[in-house]
């Protein structure tokens, strides 16, 4: 009797110390944030002390991670399509800071009130409910959501841990990686008085100084357990603190100007700390081979010219070369196919008087015998183009400046001799529309489901791209891409549209070889 209650007796010590243990771990690891004072030291002062240099360094290149879900018994819902068996179901979505946050976490979470929130919407028709509830079917079953743009601590989002707060409320893990310090507001308040003590102040410069973290980034939410994560860097293609500090010229502002009257976008200054990155993320996933599957969620540059995104993705896949297992990387590309460098008059005249494209296709034009040859033949290219970033390049007359990116990404060979699927098989797509990418991304009648659009487009012939994509690399007959889907009608349900991007979706299934069984339920949706 005696040794049965020294041994209940150490069990109960036991299991104290291992609760004491537990209760004592942190629920989200990450760096230390910066404080207010902080952020309005590194809003003027050019090069910041070293310790609050090496502070910043720390919170641009450490993710925030949380395992909470799982430590709760959280787990995935493992969707099933008809042939296909269980499936590991990814979202992505650029939430555009999470502005419109609790509408995004009822899109996720409950659909019947989303649903009945979208029928009092008088622009709602029968047909289109019917396509809503199905696309809010589909994003409720993700086990993975890839996020872009994600604020923490930001005015314009209720000062909210947007990633956080979703997490919780949908009981997911996540991976938080902070792409900018948004110090605009600070530095604009700044120019005009001296440096302020922000202590016993309700407000400076409109900001709340006890909530104001002020970050950006991307972020990871899975049902699935998290192994590790780190935060990639990508070389920077523009300085948005020094180059946003600078006197706008007036090409420029005339360029804000007009993407503000014709297309209802407000493109203000944006002095911040940071740069373009990408989240690699492990995720434990039994059912998969080898167990794990790497997500890759990268945000490549706007502000520059396709040239340069090329260079990202070119160092994002050497960066990923090593990874044997399953691979997918989703996020935004901004393959918008435009120069969105800031400019001047200046540049834009050495960008022509440099370019001995547009002198060879200038003559072309001069000599061609058909009226306004260079008008149609920039008609045409623009129709090629529209929608579609892998159509053909025709240097010269028909570029395409984008194509580089994609044809970098389809000969890409991981060292294990894997690859990203690109071939767009029509029985594995999304309404039968095969060719390039087609797997992964659903494609429209005129190249891609565009995934951006503006708030008001010119006639409904510009102003909506493609710019957020999935590439998957399989492992074998398992986690091969199927039904790649743009969920536009869930994103523009509701009286305001939750996002200027739509959530996208791709359907992979954990079970070897259940791909040819579903060869014969082709889904048509």
């Amino acid at each position: 009797m005696i040794t049965y209650l020294r041994a209940s007796a150490a069990l109960l010590v036991i299991l104290a110390c291992t609760s004491i243990g537990r209760a004592e771990e942190p629920a989200v690891t990450g760096p230390p944030k910066l404080t207010f004072e902080e952020l309005l030291r590194l809003a003027l002062n050019e090069e910041p002390p070293p310790a609050l240099a090496d502070k910043l360094h720390r919170l641009l290149n450490e993710p925030f991670i949380s395992n909470e879900a799982a430590s709760s018994g959280a787990g995935p819902l493992k969707p099933a399509e008809r042939g296909l068996g269980p499936l590991l179901r990814v979202a992505e979505w650029n939430i555009a800071r999470g502005v419109h946050e609790p509408e995004i976490e009822m899109s996720l979470s409950r659909t019947e009130e989303f649903l009945e929130t979208a029928r009092r919407n008088r622009r709602n028709n029968g047909a289109k409910l019917v396509h809503i509830q199905k696309e809010l079917e589909i994003l409720r079953d993700a086990d993975v959501i890839i996020l872009n743009e994600v604020d923490m601590g930001m005015r314009r989002s209720g000062y909210r841990d947007v990633v956080r707060t979703l997490a919780e409320a949908l009981h997911f893990n996540y991976v938080y990686g902070v792409e900018f310090v948004e110090l605009n507001r600070l530095y604009l308040g700044q120019k005009h008085m001296n440096f302020p003590a922000s202590q016993g102040n309700p407000e400076t410069f409109g900001l709340d100084p006890k909530r104001y973290l002020g970050l950006e980034g991307n972020a990871v939410l899975s049902r699935y357990p998290i192994r590790g994560a780190r935060i990639v860097p990508l070389p920077p293609c523009y300085d948005w603190f020094y180059g946003e500090m600078q006197q706008l010229s007036d090409l420029e502002s005339a360029r804000r100007w007009s993407a503000e009257k014709l297309f209802a976008e407000r493109i203000r200054r944006q002095v911040r700390r940071g740069q373009r990155m990408a989240l690699l993320v492990d995720l434990e996933t039994p059912d998969a081979p080898g167990g794990q599957v790497t997500i890759v969620a990268p945000h490549l540059e706007d502000y520059c010219r396709p040239r340069c995104r090329q260079r990202q993705m070119s160092y994002l896949l050497d960066g990923v070369k090593g990874i044997a297992n399953p691979v997918i990387l989703g996020g935004d590309l901004n393959t918008n196919n435009h120069d969105g460098t800031p400019t001047s008059v200046r540049r834009e005249l050495l960008k022509r008087i440099l370019n001995y494209h547009f002198w060879i296709r200038e003559s072309i034009y001069f000599l061609a015998p058909v009226p306004f040859a260079g008008v149609i033949s920039t008609a045409v290219n623009f129709v090629k183009n529209y929608h579609d970033p892998t159509a053909l390049n025709m240097r010269i007359l028909t570029p395409n400046h984008e194509k580089r990116l994609f044809q970098t990404s389809r000969n890409f060979r991981f060292a294990d001799g894997g690859a990203f699927e690109f071939r767009g098989r029509k029985r594995r797509t999304t309404g039968h529309k095969g060719r390039t990418l087609a797997e992964t991304n659903q494609r429209a009648w005129k190249g891609f489901a565009p995934t951006f659009v503006f708030r008001r487009t010119f006639l409904h012939l510009v102003g909506s791209y493609k710019l957020d994509w999935f590439f998957v690399k399989p492992s074998g007959q398992a986690l091969t891409p199927y039904y790649g889907r743009t969920l536009r009608n869930l994103n523009s349900a509701l009286e305001e549209r939750l996002s200027d991007h739509a959530p996208i979706t791709v359907d992979l299934p954990l079970v070897q070889g259940a791909n040819r069984a579903a060869e014969k339920y082709p889904a048509v949706r």
